[in-house]
């Protein structure tokens, strides 16, 4: 298959019901540590995280209806190839906004195809304690196979089997890159294909406790990581990974 319109950037958003997107906001900048730009569109419902270094990755929408729930924008200098390249590995249309594709993959879960600035992006990792460098897709056993291939594609990412069955790795080229996939396989046989993000975090057991400091809930903490559940809803993990190097 053709690399026209692979991407060459990844932003991973968190789209929060409009009521609590200003709280939304508030906790990932206290999570992350990373500055809030200022807010754009139309009615300001858009904003950036932004890092120490480098460039940025993280974002927040504010959506009118509907549950917490993840989505990805897929930077491409030429927009039309990597629109045509989605189709052509099973993916559908599921509105255009403002110009931008919004698309949802073979199993549901949206994504976007965006306009990159054809200057390689640049992610310096330098944040000891914990970074937020993760989406993991979450899929149902009946749609592994196919979700597995359609993100091995469509990022251009090469799938590394982890030490756990129900993990796929998606290798990044650039160890020094932004945002990181990882797939999981769930134990439920059918539904929609859903994301949550994974923070790297140095020590969890304190992380655990400065997050429930800000408003996290823990809702389960299994051996290698930990899952919370921010003040708005939206579920999400602590990992036991480098921060710098992303490894476990």
């Amino acid at each position: 298959m053709s690399t026209a319109g692979v991407p060459a950037w990844f932003h991973l958003f968190l789209d929060v019901p409009r009521p609590g997107w200003e709280e939304a906001v508030e906790f990932w900048s206290a999570v992350t540590g990373w500055a809030v730009s200022p807010p754009r569109g139309e009615t300001g419902e858009f904003v950036t995280l932004v890092p120490q270094k480098g460039d940025a990755w993280l974002k927040v929408q504010a959506i009118e209806e509907g549950e917490p729930r993840i989505h990805i924008d897929l930077d491409a200098v030429d927009r039309d190839a990597a629109l045509e390249r989605s189709v052509s590995l099973g993916a559908t249309s599921a509105w255009t906004y403002d110009g931008v594709p919004v698309m949802r993959s073979p199993g549901g879960l949206l994504f976007c195809h965006t306009l990159g600035e054809g200057t390689a992006p640049s992610c310096a990792r330098t944040e000891p304690a914990r970074v937020l460098d993760q989406v993991c897709i979450d899929i149902p056993r009946s749609r592994w196979e196919q979700e597995v291939a359609f993100w091995t594609e469509i990022t251009g990412r090469t799938p590394e089997q982890t030490k756990s069955p129900e993990f796929v790795r998606l290798a990044d080229p650039d160890p020094h890159g932004g945002l990181r996939f990882l797939l999981q396989r769930l134990d439920e046989e059918a539904g929609d294909v859903r994301a949550h993000p994974d923070i790297a975090v140095a020590d969890r057991a304190s992380e655990t406790c400065r997050h429930e400091a800000l408003g996290a809930e823990t809702v389960g903490i299994l051996e290698w990581w930990t899952v919370l559940r921010a003040p708005y809803g939206q579920l999400y993990c602590l990992t036991d990974r480098d921060p710098l190097t992303g490894q476990a």
